[in-house]
C-alpha cells in the first residue's frame, strides 16, 4: 500500500514533455472508423476513435507493439503490428474485417481496468460461437489459469485457483452476484449473447474492491452498429451425447445516433452421457432475453439494456443422485444495466459511468427418495436479494502519463433465506411443512473510492501505481444467528514496473496488496446448499493479500509469447470444511500460499494456419501445515489449431491435456489425469445459411467431471449441429 501511494506520488513530480502516440483508423476503402475501441496488446487501458477515426495514447509506447481495434459493432480487427513511431506523426492504421473468423488475442482485455501486471486475454464473439459452448466456463477453457469449479451447468469459472468469491463476473460492465458457495457463475447466461469476453488474471482490487483478489471476467453482449439496416437472426441447436435442444432468434436496427436490439433464447438438455452410461440428473433448461437500445448523448453514448433469464431444473449430478437429487428448481436474474462513456468531457480525455439494479432468486432442492420404511423428503432453499452498482471514472493523459480516479459503490440487499422441510408418507403425499427463517433480511455495502497513474520515465519504462480505499458492512436481522453487523475499512494498492519493448520484448514486475470481505452467506447463512448443508460464520476476519507477479512478453509479426510467474500469501484465508460428508461450515484459516507459471503462444503458420498454445502449473497450499487448498487446477496443456477457408468455411482442432491431480485440498478427492480431443467445421452455404458442426471428447476419455468427494463421470462423446440464419 505505502509502495503505491509513493508510486502515484511520485510520479506526478515528472515534468516531462507533452508527447502521445496519435493514430487514425480507417477501413478498407479509407472512410474513417469512429466510435472504436482501441487496445494496446500488453498494455493498460484503451482509446475510443472520434468522428474521424482519430484517437491519441499515453504514454506513448515504445515500438515494436500491437493494436487491436474493436468496431463499435462488436466486429474485431486483426491486431495491427505498429515496428516503428515518428514522433508528432499521425499512424494510419487501416483495420481488416475479420467477421467469418474466431480469434482470440492475448494481451487485451479493453473492458477491464486491469493493472499492468495481469495477463489478459480477449475473445470474440465469433470464437465463442464457433465452439458452441453451454455456459461461461466452457467459453473460457482456452484459457491459461482459467478452471473449473463445481460440475455440469452449474460449474463456476475461478481465476488461478482463487474461487468461492474471489473472482469478480461482469456483465456489461456490472458486477454478477451469486450467494452459491463456489462463487458466481453467471449459470443464466446464454452464450450465444455474447459480443466478447475479456479476462484479466492478476489482483483487480484497486479498480473493482473486494471480489476481484484473483482476477476479473467481463461479458460484453451484442451491440448494434449506428445506421445499420434491420437485421434478423435465426439459429437451432440440437445436440446428441449431450441430448440438447435450442432455439435463439434477435432482431435489431441501427439508428442514426445509436441502435436497437431485442433476443431470445430457450434451451433444454437432457442427462448426458459418460462413457459409462447415461449420467442421472445432469439435465438443465433456461430461457430469457435481452432487451438493448443505444443512443448519443452529447459528446458520448449512452447505453440501457434489459435482460431477464430463467433457469429451470438445473440439475447437480452426483454419486449419490439415486438416493437423493441434488438440483436448482429455479434460477431467475432481472438486470437493467445504464452505461454512459464520452471522450474530452470537463478537461478530461475519457468518463465513463455503469448503473445497474438486479434481482436475484434461486430455490435449492434436496430431494431424498423414498424408501421401503420412511417416505420421501425435500429439503428446500430459497433464497432471493436484489444487488445495486453505481461506477463512475474519469481519465486524464497529462504528458506522458495517464490518470484516472473513480468511485466505486456496490451492494445487495433485501437478502431473503427459507429452509423448508417438506415431508411425505409412503403413498407420496404432503403430510408436512417445517419452515425455517435462515435469513430474515440481510445485505451488504461496499463503498470504494480509487486512482492509479501510469508514466513513461524514460523511453523504455512505464512505472505506474493505483491505491484505494473501501468500507464494507454487513447486516444480518433476524434468522439463525440473529442480529448481527459488522464493518469494516480497508486499502489496496500495487506498484508496478514495466521494462521495453527491446526488440520486441518486455518485462513487468509488480507488487499488490488486497482485500477481500466474505459474501453475506458465508457470514450469515445456515441451510441446504447444491453440496450438502452448510453453516455460516458471522466472526469471519476479512482476508488480506500480498501479490506478487512477473510477466514476459514477445511480439514479431506473426508470433506472440507471454509467461506470467504468480505469487499470492492471503492472510485469514477464509476455508470451507468439512467435519463429516456433505456438512460444511467456514472458518479463518491463517495463511496460505498460491503460486502458479502460465504460458500463452499465439502463432500465424503455413497454410493459413494459427496455432494457439496454452499451459499452467499451479500450487496453493496453507502454511501451517502445508495441506494442499480447495479448486486449485492440475497441470494442463492445451493446443488450437484454425484454419479459415476463405469467406465460407471454418474447420477447428482443440486437444487438452491435465494430469493426475494428487494435491486435492480437504472437501476434494484425487482424479485421474485426461485427454480431451474436441473439433469444429462449418460452413457458409448461401449468404445468409450457416452450418456448424461440433464434437467434444471424441476419444470417449473417461474422467471426472470435478474434484467433488461425490463427482460423476464427465460427459463422453457427444457432437452438436446449429443451423444460423441471419438477414
Amino acid at each position: 500500500m505505502r509502495i503505491a501511494i509513493f508510486v502515484v506520488l511520485a510520479a506526478l513530480t515528472f515534468p516531462l514533455p507533452a508527447l502521445a502516440f496519435k493514430g487514425r483508423v480507417v477501413d478498407q476503402q479509407g472512410n474513417p472508423v469512429a466510435k472504436a475501441t482501441v487496445s494496446i496488446l500488453g498494455r493498460t487501458g484503451e482509446a475510443i476513435t472520434d468522428a474521424d477515426g482519430r484517437f491519441e495514447w499515453r504514454p506513448d509506447p515504445p515500438p515494436p507493439f500491437e493494436i487491436l481495434i474493436i468496431e463499435a459493432s462488436g466486429t474485431y480487427s486483426k491486431p495491427v503490428l505498429v515496428t516503428e513511431l515518428t514522433p508528432e506523426t499521425e499512424v494510419l492504421i487501416t483495420v481488416s474485417p475479420i467477421v467469418s473468423e474466431s480469434v482470440t488475442v492475448l494481451g487485451s482485455a479493453p473492458s477491464i481496468e486491469s493493472t499492468p501486471g495481469s495477463a489478459t486475454t480477449s475473445l470474440s464473439g465469433r470464437d465463442v460461437a464457433v465452439r458452441q459452448p453451454s455456459n461461461l466456463m466452457q467459453a473460457l477453457e482456452n484459457i491459461a489459469g482459467v478452471s473449473q469449479v463445481s460440475e455440469g451447468q452449474a460449474a463456476a469459472p475461478a481465476i488461478r485457483g482463487l474461487a468461492r468469491g474471489r473472482t469478480l463476473i461482469l456483465i456489461d460492465g456490472a458486477r454478477v452476484s451469486s450467494e452459491r458457495r463456489v462463487g458466481p457463475s453467471a449459470t443464466y447466461l446464454d452464450p450465444s449473447l455474447i459480443e466478447g469476453v475479456d479476462v484479466a488474471r492478476g489482483p483487480g482490487s484497486v479498480a473493482y474492491g473486494s471480489d476481484a483478489f484473483g482476477g476479473v471476467i467481463s461479458v460484453r453482449t451484442r451491440r448494434v452498429m449506428p445506421g445499420s439496416p434491420w437485421g434478423a437472426q435465426f439459429s437451432g441447436t440440437v445436440g446428441a451425447g449431450v441430448p440438447e435442444r435450442r432455439g435463439a432468434f434477435e432482431i435489431s436496427k441501427g439508428l442514426p445516433q445509436g441502435g436497437v436490439l431485442f433476443a431470445a433464447h430457450s434451451r433444454k438438455a437432457d442427462d448426458w452421457n459418460s462413457p459409462q452410461g447415461e449420467v442421472f440428473n445432469s439435465g438443465f433448461s433456461d430461457h430469457g432475453f435481452l432487451f438493448r437500445v443505444e443512443h448519443k448523448a452529447g459528446a458520448g453514448a449512452l447505453t440501457a439494456g434489459w435482460q431477464s433469464d430463467f433457469g429451470r431444473d438445473i440439475e447437480r449430478p452426483r454419486n449419490n443422485s439415486r438416493t437423493v437429487r441434488f438440483y436448482y428448481p429455479e434460477e431467475d436474474s432481472h438486470r437493467l444495466t445504464i452505461g454512459y462513456e464520452a471522450g474530452h468531457v470537463a478537461g478530461l480525455n475519457r468518463i465513463g459511468f455503469t448503473g445497474f439494479a438486479g434481482s436475484y432468486a434461486q430455490v435449492t432442492d434436496q430431494d431424498r427418495f423414498a424408501t421401503a420404511t420412511a417416505g420421501r423428503t425435500i429439503e428446500r432453499a430459497d433464497v432471493s436479494a436484489k444487488d445495486f452498482q453505481v461506477r463512475g471514472f474519469g481519465e486524464k493523459l497529462a504528458g506522458k502519463s495517464r490518470i484516472e480516479a473513480g468511485v466505486d459503490v456496490n451492494g445487495r440487499f433485501g437478502l431473503h433465506a427459507i429452509d423448508d422441510l417438506i415431508t411425505f408418507d409412503l403413498a407420496g403425499q404432503v403430510i408436512g411443512t417445517r419452515p425455517n427463517v435462515s435469513v430474515d433480511t440481510a445485505s451488504r455495502t461496499d463503498v470504494g473510492v480509487y486512482g492509479s497513474i501510469e508514466i513513461a520515465v524514460a523511453p523504455i519504462l512505464n512505472v505506474s501505481g493505483g491505491v484505494r480505499g473501501d468500507y464494507v458492512t454487513t447486516r444480518n436481522t433476524g434468522g439463525y444467528f440473529g442480529d448481527r453487523s459488522s464493518g469494516i475499512g480497508a486499502g489496496s494498492g500495487y506498484a508496478s514496473a514495466t521494462l521495453g519493448s527491446f526488440r520486441g520484448i518486455s518485462l513487468t514486475a509488480q507488487i499488490a496488496r488486497g482485500f477481500r470481505d466474505p459474501v453475506i452467506s458465508d457470514r450469515y447463512y445456515r441451510g441446504p446448499t447444491g453440496r450438502g448443508f452448510i453453516t455460516g460464520n458471522p466472526d469471519l476476519d476479512p482476508e488480506t493479500s500480498l501479490q506478487a507477479d512477473l510477466g514476459v512478453r514477445y511480439v514479431a509479426p506473426a508470433f506472440r509469447v507471454a509467461a506470467f510467474y504468480y505469487h499470492y500469501r492471503i492472510h485469514n484465508l477464509i476455508e470451507r470444511y468439512s467435519t463429516t460428508t456433505d456438512f460444511f461450515f467456514f472458518r479463518n484459516r491463517g495463511t496460505a500460499r498460491v503460486r502458479g507459471v502460465e504460458v500463452e503462444v499465439q502463432a500465424t503458420l503455413p497454410g493459413a494456419l494459427t496455432l494457439d498454445l496454452a499451459t499452467q502449473v499451479a500450487e496453493g497450499r496453507a502454511i501451517d501445515d502445508h495441506a494442499y487448498l480447495d479448486d486449485v487446477s492440475p497441470i494442463n496443456l492445451t493446443a488450437v489449431i484454425r484454419r479459415q477457408f476463405g469467406e465460407r468455411a471454418f474447420a477447428y482442432l482443440r486437444a487438452s491435456y491435465f494430469s493426475d491431480d494428487d494435491h486435492f485440498g480437504p472437501t476434494e478427492r484425487a482424479v485421474n489425469g485426461y485427454t480431451m480431443l474436441d473439433a469444429a467445421v462449418g460452413y457458409r452455404i448461401v449468404k445468409p445459411l450457416e452450418l456448424r458442426l461440433q464434437g467434444r471428447n471424441l476419444l470417449d476419455e473417461e474422467y471426472f467431471a470435478s474434484q467433488d468427494v461425490r463427482t460423476v463421470f464427465a460427459p463422453g462423446r457427444s457432437a452438436s449441429l446449429v443451423a444460423t440464419v441471419k438477414f
